[in-house]
């Protein structure tokens, strides 16, 4: 697949994001997720993992 540098480094960028955003949750998260964190940093990895599928699939 002939991809753009830009791209691929977007989507690499964006997992090393997600991955320390699921670390950050999983050190701080108690057993309440949603109250001892917020809704914030869900909403952000969601925002991350459609930024990867969309520069993914769209290429």
């Amino acid at each position: 697949m002939n991809r753009k540098t830009n791209v691929n480094a977007a989507i690499f960028l964006l997992f090393f994001l997600l991955f320390i955003h699921v670390i950050r949750i999983i050190l701080h998260a108690k057993i309440y997720i949603v109250y001892s964190m917020g809704v914030g940093p869900l909403f952000l990895i969601a925002l991350i993992i459609f930024l990867i599928l969309l520069l993914y699939f769209k290429g």
